[in-house]
């Protein structure tokens, strides 16, 4: 009996969010690869060729200032790699996030000529919206995250109707054959891929309900006894730095500039990029870095260092946190599969992509079953 009654949980669950699961399902999959993608459509504004001698981050930065001498520079982000563009963000008169985030310049090492525009990224923004809120702002938002608290109801409302068949045969539980018709080729197909994508499902889905929900993300991190950062304090400490950035707007010259990525040079060889912003306070700057070859493009670090002094402040490394550390500050990272290498980036693309077959096989299914009870 008990049987009977999940599988009418998972069959109703499935028809009333099925087609918003294959949504964020699809959606997802063509974000697994989104940096990877605008790189390669954008090379000419991310490589360079290498001629001579690369030019100071100070004759960068005058040459750019020279260029748009009306342009506040808000950050310079430099790399290791000789053939890589450095970037040069701006102040933006747009409000919102596109006001906080700025204006990119893309800018040739070699000769300071200013490289391309990077395109796809508004693309790729506007998939972002479908998959996190339909495009229809908070009610879209909590439309995603009620379907994402379903689904782990429906994956355990699809293990317990599959369960007797587990028990019975587990390693052929994960098979299924071709030679099978109709409903009941459906049905093992249905059933067998959903075994396999099981895990995949459960890390998206508590990694997705996390980046939805705040409550659900404070819940993780009182768990793993991991302290996390208030978005209003953050907010606070944004408008506190740019009150010393234009309390000190006259001492941030190009020179004070070159000075702090020499220190940074100095202390840090082995960097892939860093990134400093254009703040200072008492004259202790702070550069966000990534260490060559990193876990993820997000497993940053970030180093303080006093002008003054020429000293060390502060020194926090990805790679020493505690692993639920890194775990809980890389969910985005862990929710397309990033975290665990190319291999896991991979396998939750495909993870991702049979949502839609689950909706459709489903649906199938369910149409099937309608059909033979009305025979």
């Amino acid at each position: 009996m008990h049987k009977k009654i999940w599988f009418k949980i998972h069959l109703y669950l499935g028809l009333t969010v099925g087609i918003i699961l294959m949504i964020i399902g699809i959606t997802g999959t063509l974000l697994s690869f989104q940096k990877e993608i605008i790189w390669l459509f954008n090379k000419d504004s991310y490589v360079v060729e290498v001629i001579g001698e690369r030019l100071s981050e100070k004759q960068i930065i005058d040459n750019f200032n020279s260029k748009f001498p009306k342009a506040k520079i808000k950050a310079l982000t430099i790399n290791s790699d000789p053939s890589s563009s450095v970037v040069i963000n701006i102040a933006s008169n747009a409000k919102g996030k596109a006001g906080r985030r700025g204006i990119n310049y893309y800018i040739n090492p070699y000769n300071s000529e200013i490289l391309p525009n990077v395109e796809g990224a508004k693309t790729f923004k506007f998939i972002e919206k479908i998959h996190r809120g339909l495009i229809v702002g908070d009610v879209g938002k909590q439309i995603v995250g009620a379907s994402t608290l379903l689904l782990l109801v429906l994956m355990l409302s699809g293990v317990v109707v599959y369960f007797p068949r587990l028990k019975k045969a587990f390693f052929k539980s994960f098979t299924f054959k071709f030679k099978h018709k109709g409903r009941s080729f459906l049905s093992t197909m249905h059933s067998a891929l959903g075994m396999w994508v099981l895990p995949f499902y459960l890390v998206s889905t508590i990694t997705g309900l996390s980046l939805s929900y705040h409550w659900f993300s404070d819940i993780l991190y009182n768990s793993a006894g991991v302290e996390k950062k208030s978005h209003k304090k953050h907010s606070m400490k944004n408008a506190v730095l740019n009150m010393v950035q234009n309390r000190q707007k006259e001492d941030l010259s190009s020179q004070k500039i070159q000075n702090v990525f020499d220190l940074f040079k100095e202390n840090i060889t082995n960097y892939s990029s860093a990134s400093l912003k254009f703040e200072a306070k008492k004259d202790v700057f702070t550069l966000n870095y990534l260490k060559k070859e990193p876990q993820h493009y997000r497993a940053r670090n970030e180093i303080s260092l006093d002008l003054k002094n020429n000293t060390i402040v502060k020194h926090e490394e990805f790679s020493k946190q505690p692993l639920e550390e890194k775990l809980l500050k890389s969910m985005i990272q862990v929710h397309t599969g990033e975290y665990f290498g190319r291999i896991g980036q991979i396998l939750m693309l495909l993870a991702s992509s049979t949502m839609a077959l689950f909706t459709i096989t489903g649906f199938m299914m369910y149409f099937q079953r309608r059909k033979k009870k009305s025979n």
